[in-house]
């Protein structure tokens, strides 16, 4: 697929020939005007323009993601990326407070149902003791010494002022009952319907006996954790602590958390995005780091300087002590050990720093046993980045990685592959299709596109526009 640039997208914006970037795709949708269930004018007002936000905020499905396929038509090029723009979801965090809300608003029913339950109870045991007394239930019977007591009170000298002495006893009997038993049904039924104090209070296993529970101690409860360094809906400024130019026009940055025990916290395969004001103008770019959470206290990035690119040579000029934004975290991807038995690389320039993040999650967790084939294309020797740390995995963990580097402007003495990544290298090294294998591209977007047409022509299925976690050739 060709390459377009801003300017040349900006150019078709008339209401009958529309183009727009998606996620740095372009797409000629000037046929699909007609088609949409929205109406021809809300593709019409994002004529010519990056209309990546809007689209992902109106939350578009699976379904209609695919519908857009046919109108690809190309990409933006590398140094002209926009920052991408991911569909929010809430996290785990939130999800639970959500459902200690619920339950706090629960807990306001279960309020009511214990009043109705004491008075229900208790209106019910008084009635049923008066009848009782009335049909011969005497006080000495029921309660010796409060018997005595009222009928001590009560006179007994006329019949009629025997009768009042008789019913004042039993509504006096009915009463006390009636407290006795709604506090001890008030407290049983409380017990039993206060989700909220049951599950924050106390221990999962209560003592069989209820003398033991006036002996037991109060539970301690964790306290509340901080919260999380990165924020995928928030900026938050980072300090650049150092800076060293590791390859031709490439720099290796690192940045200071807020704490020294801090760790990033970014799920293994995602990605974060950096924002800056250039020239009035504010630029943002994503950036997967190299360091991960057995790092403390920093956030390591490996970015290239483009001549074009605003973001990178403002990122290259940063002195010691200035900061720049950032959060995520972002991205498809969701790694985990499940995530497939084998995976193969292909990576070219900085592509390979989201490889190198599974790659050192893999190779460092003893009980992941996914298998790794690297592929890294390169101009020339000098320009292969991290190339001591990947040659270090494949020689600690024979078992686990493996990687082949290809130049297509070798020198002399390279013993190597020269030239491009092609499909007998793939077929070597990566294998042909295979029951949970998957294949993930990273690089510039001439190269990930030829690898996507040669994979396809292997029988992988190639991934469309926007990548999928599930797709069996991944696309960072």
């Amino acid at each position: 697929m060709p390459s377009y640039t801003l300017e040349q997208v900006q150019a078709h914006c008339k209401p009958n020939d529309v183009w727009i970037i998606l996620h740095n795709k372009v797409y000629d949708v000037t046929k699909y005007l007609e088609d949409h269930p929205g109406g021809s004018a809300i593709l019409i007002e994002v004529a010519g323009a990056d209309a990546t936000e809007a689209f992902e905020e109106v939350g578009h499905s699976d379904e209609a993601r695919e519908q857009l396929e046919p109108f690809y038509i190309g990409d933006l090029p590398n140094e002209e990326h926009a920052d991408e723009v991911e569909v929010y979801r809430p996290t785990f965090e939130q999800v639970s407070q959500s459902a200690v809300i619920n339950t706090k608003k629960s807990s306001t029913w279960s309020t009511l149902i214990r009043a109705a339950i004491r008075l229900g109870l208790g209106g019910l045991f008084a009635t049923a003791a008066v009848k009782a007394y009335r049909q011969g239930w005497t006080p000495s019977k029921l309660l010796h010494p409060l018997s005595s007591s009222l009928q001590t009170l009560s006179p007994s000298t006329s019949r009629t002022q025997g009768t009042s002495a008789t019913f004042w006893t039993g509504v006096g009997i009915a009463t006390i009952t009636q407290l006795s038993l709604t506090l001890g049904l008030g407290i049983w039924a409380s017990t039993k319907l206060d989700v909220q104090k049951e599950f924050t209070h106390y221990t999962s296993h209560l003592p069989s006996s209820p003398a033991r529970l006036l002996h037991l101690k109060p539970v301690t409860l964790p306290p509340k954790s901080l919260p999380p360094i990165l924020n995928p809906r928030q900026w938050r400024p980072f300090t650049l602590t150092a800076k060293t130019l590791v390859a031709p026009n490439v720099y290796r940055l690192v940045f200071a958390l807020p704490q020294s025990t801090d760790i990033l916290g970014l799920p293994t395969g995602q990605h974060v995005a950096l924002r800056a004001t250039i020239n009035s103008v504010t630029v943002q770019r994503s950036y997967t780091p190299i360091s991960n959470n057995t790092d403390t206290g920093r956030l390591e990035l490996l970015i290239k300087v483009y001549p074009q690119g605003a973001l990178t040579q403002y990122l290259s000029s940063m002195s010691i002590g200035e900061t720049i934004d950032i959060r995520g975290p972002k991205g498809a991807m969701k790694y985990s050990p499940a995530y497939a038995k084998n995976i193969g690389m292909i990576a070219g320039g900085t592509g390979i720093t989201p490889m190198y993040q599974l790659i050192r999650a893999i190779c460092e967790d003893p009980a992941d046993k996914t298998k790794i084939s690297l592929l890294y294309a390169n101009n020339t020797e000098e320009d292969i980045l991290l190339r001591e740390e990947l040659d270090a995995f494949a020689a600690g963990y024979p078992d686990k990685f493996e990687v082949r580097y290809v130049l297509s402007h070798p020198g002399e003495g390279w013993e190597g592959y020269r030239g491009f990544v092609n499909g007998d290298v793939i077929e070597r090294h990566i294998g042909p299709v295979a029951e949970g294998g998957k294949v993930l591209l990273c690089g510039p977007p001439p190269m990930v596109n030829a690898m996507k047409k040669t994979l396809g022509g292997m029988g992988w299925e190639v991934p469309g526009a926007v990548a999928k976690a599930g797709d069996q050739v991944f696309c960072f």
